[in-house]
């Protein structure tokens, strides 16, 4: 009799037992940090009335991929000097993709480099907290 209690029991104990083995291989082994950093993306239309949005946020540490369409009549860019970034000029209905590591906190303005564009509005604001 504990033959045949063995039979039918065999398959579900190998089944729980390789369950548990792989619940506890992947309980014990995680995915380095930097496979773990987290993307923030945003899309910045440029039109005739400026950026929109013209306020961004980050989080320190995030990556961040910032989609850039120009629909405006006029070709423009987008600059944030002080973190030494700047897409390429875009004519209208171009666009491009600028990514970067947020890796300090602060507050950052983006302009529009293109002669005349900073004073008509053509501003905006990163900030990363």
């Amino acid at each position: 009799m504990s033959r045949h209690w063995y039979r039918q029991l065999r398959y579900p104990i190998i089944a729980l037992a390789v369950t548990l083995t792989l619940l506890w291989t992947h309980h014990h082994h995680r995915l380095p940090a930097s496979y773990a950093v987290a993307t923030r993306t945003h899309t910045v239309t440029i039109s005739s009335a400026g950026f929109l949005p013209n306020q961004l946020t980050a989080h320190e540490g995030e990556r961040v991929s910032l989609m850039i369409v120009n629909t405006d009549t006029r070709p423009h860019n987008l600059s944030i000097r002080d973190l030494n970034l700047t897409s390429t000029e875009l004519k209208p209905t171009q666009s491009t993709l600028l990514q970067f590591s947020a890796v300090k906190r602060g507050r950052y303005h983006f302009v529009s480099d293109a002669p005349g564009y900073p004073e008509t509005g053509f501003q905006g604001m990163l900030v990363i907290d």
